[in-house]
């Protein structure tokens, strides 16, 4: 084979950028090519069609004048970053499972099997009572048993990780504001094994994440971060592969931040968590490594790796000017909550396997994959399966994790990485120069943001421009209901209330003192008290809001749903369709999935020639509403006739699908009193029609 044998194409002029975009206008045939095929992201900036290798060539925006300069420099800065840690490429990324039943023994159960069918970490989520640092039986709330794992002492902790190894499978904490107790608590329970100099639990000490998440903060944010330093140095010492430290930027996503804001908060937590341990005598690299990040990655697959790729670019960068050279960032990414629906479930599985490919693509040393019930209860078995088997068939058949940094080099994604690295970087230097991000949430200045970022988001969801599959898009109103496992709280809660207690003791601050103390049978909350005394100087605020994309949708589905139980019957509309199947069809099909998005049946037939034959229609199917199906000509032709022989049949409000251009007076006049097209406000009119129909 001669090298001019190689010159594939060789007899066709050569393609350029300027000869693709001289037929692209010609296809789009006058329409705007900005509106029709450059993607406008929220956090500001274009996403184009094509990209090439001049869109990697010369000067860019810098993201701080003496870190970058190039594009060329930001992509193979990129690529190093993500393969610092060769490790992921080399026997895949950490396959987390997060567990957050109250019973310890289904805990541990479900743990077990878990662990023998492919996942590799736990999550453990502890619920609300021992979070706040209180017991079973706190008289200011009835909260034990909800949201996580009702562990209160080392016993609880020993049921729930039993026939558990770990110094070979990591423990991961959720326990907000008492993760120090809960720390000694885990840390008691390993000085039990053989070996745990080389055990790699995530002791996740977040006090800026749990007081913006939960609204809580046991000590003015000041001394958190001070403690947070001090018992990092101390975790530190005694188990040196361990991190001690998240920065858990997930329900600032979940609140409505862009992945570019989320980024920034991210970036500035971190490096008040860096200070901290410095400051209390840790080294610059130890503290470095003591840190992990923890992410939301939503449905946007490509942002989601380069989301990814953008933080361990950043991070090094701020690494890089401390000093540090060659310090790998340790990444845990998560399925955002915000994408996980409650109605058609089934389509979460779709949405996570996106969330999962992604960060394997985007170089996440560990992945939470939600099952697909996450928001309507507990998990089964069969839903964390489901989430297991996501990622193992990922890395285990699709090889995902086989290359290092596999995105990189797409001039796409090196695009997309920069500018959202731009984005993220320019963001966070706000931050620092306004304080810092304890006085950025002290003084609202992050929280007004981020509500102002959903309200434009709830805007598109609303009118369907982001569509949802199976909630505003396909919806299907007679899905069978996701059963989840319901536990006996109150049994639970009397199971551990009587209990014997544990003796009062002296407990000091040290980390080691309150190991001690809790392998000698010490509570969380004697721990949590120890600490933190009467909680004079507490800080509280409005916990940040933890928004769904579907959660509109879902509050009519519910009240749909709950009016057809109790009358037998879902709330309807008549569907007035003009002529022959093949006229309105399409109209028909929009007007069923526009209303079916709210919980509302559609009432089918095959077409009306006269307004008199759709009238007798109408009278005979009992509901109180229709909506005008039809083409343009049609409307023309026969929507008034259609409206005034539904008027006259007793139909208490009439619709039309489509927009009514210059007939809007006439339609109007025949009593016509909406009409819904692409861009109408589905939350908004569905609200409008339960209400009229009366539904509670």
């Amino acid at each position: 084979m001669t090298d001019q044998s190689l010159k594939l194409a060789s007899e066709f002029p050569p393609a350029d950028y300027a000869a693709w975009r001289k037929l692209a206008d010609a296809a789009l045939n006058g329409a705007p090519f900005d509106k029709k095929l450059v993607t406008h992201l929220r956090d500001g900036f274009d996403v184009q069609p094509v990209y090439t290798a001049d869109d990697l060539d010369g000067d860019i925006a810098q993201i701080h004048p003496t870190l970058i300069a190039t594009n060329s420099q930001l992509a193979a800065d990129a690529r190093t970053s993500a393969g610092a840690n060769a490790t992921v490429a080399a026997t895949g990324w950490d396959i987390r499972q997060l567990h957050a039943h109250p019973a310890p023994k289904t805990v541990n159960d479900a743990i077990l099997e878990d662990l023998e069918s492919g996942v590799t970490s736990i999550l453990l989520r502890l619920d609300h009572a021992a979070r706040f640092g209180r017991g079973p039986d706190a008289p200011d709330g009835d909260d034990a048993g909800l949201g996580g794992v009702m562990i209160y002492k080392l016993d609880d902790l020993n049921h729930t990780l039993n026939g558990v190894y770990t110094n070979l499978a990591p423990i991961a904490l959720d326990a907000g504001a008492a993760t120090i107790p809960c720390a000694a608590l885990l840390a008691a329970r390993m000085a039990r094994e053989d070996d745990v100099s080389d055990a790699t639990p995530a002791f996740n000490l977040d006090p800026i994440g749990t007081y913006v998440a939960e609204g809580f903060c046991p000590t003015d944010l000041a001394t958190a971060l001070k403690q947070a330093g001090s018992f990092a140095r101390a975790i530190g010492t005694k188990f040196p592969h361990a991190t001690a430290i998240t920065v858990n930027s997930t329900p600032w996503y979940n609140a409505g931040a862009t992945d570019s804001r989320e980024l920034a908060i991210a970036l500035a937590t971190g490096l008040a968590y860096f200070r901290a341990m410095v400051d209390a005598g840790m080294e610059d690299a130890k503290a470095a490594t003591s840190i992990t990040f923890t992410t939301a990655i939503g449905t946007d697959f490509f942002a989601g790796i380069a989301k990814l790729r953008a933080l361990r670019l950043m991070w090094r960068r701020i690494l890089q000017a401390s000093g540090i050279e060659g310090c790998a960032i340790t990444l845990n990414a998560v399925s955002a909550e915000q994408i996980i629906s409650k109605v058609d479930p089934w389509v979460n599985m779709l949405r996570t396997t996106v969330t999962s490919f992604a960060a394997g693509l985007g170089g996440a040393d560990s992945v939470v994959c939600l099952p697909y019930d996450h928001a309507i209860g507990l998990p089964d078995g069969f839903s964390r399966r489901i989430a297991r088997n996501t990622q193992l068939i990922l890395q285990e058949e699709s090889n995902v994790h086989r290359v290092i940094d596999p995105a990189g080099g797409a001039w796409f994604i090196e695009n997309l990485t920069r500018d959202i690295a731009q984005n993220a970087w320019r963001k966070f230097q706000e931050i620092e120069t306004a304080g810092g991000i304890i006085t950025a949430i002290e003084n609202g200045t992050l929280t007004d943001d981020i509500a102002t970022s959903w309200h434009a988001r709830a805007d598109r969801l609303a009118t369907r421009r982001d569509p949802l599959t199976g909630v505003s898009e396909f919806p299907n109103i007679d899905e069978a209901a996701v059963t989840c496992d319901v536990p006996d709280i109150s049994a639970l809660r009397a199971a551990v209330q009587n209990r014997p207690g544990t003796p009062d003791t002296n407990i000091g601050t040290d980390f080691n003192d309150l190991i001690t103390a809790a392998a000698k049978g010490a509570s969380i909350k004697q721990l949590f008290d120890a600490l933190y005394g009467d909680l004079a100087s507490a800080k509280r605020m409005a916990p940040l809001p933890r928004h769904r994309l579907s959660e509109a949708f879902e509050a009519n589905r519910l009240r749909a749903s709950a009016h057809t139980q109790e009358t037998g019957k879902p709330p309807q509309i008549f569907l007035c369709n003009i002529g022959k199947v093949a006229d309105h069809t399409a109209r028909a099909m929009f007007a069923r999935n526009f209303f079916g998005a709210g919980g509302i049946e559609t009432l089918a037939n095959n077409g009306f020639a006269t307004g008199h034959d759709a009238a007798n229609a109408f009278r005979q199917s009992g509901a109180k509403i229709a909506i005008i199906c039809g083409s343009d000509t049609q409307y023309a032709e026969h929507a008034a006739e259609m409206a005034k022989a539904l008027n006259a049949a007793g139909a208490s409000k009439i619709y039309l699908a489509g927009h009514p251009g210059d007939n809007r007076a006439a339609f109007e006049a025949a009593g016509i009193s909406e009409f819904i097209f692409v861009g109408s406000d589905v939350v908004a009119l569905t609200t409008a029609v339960l209400d009229h129909l009366g539904v509670k």
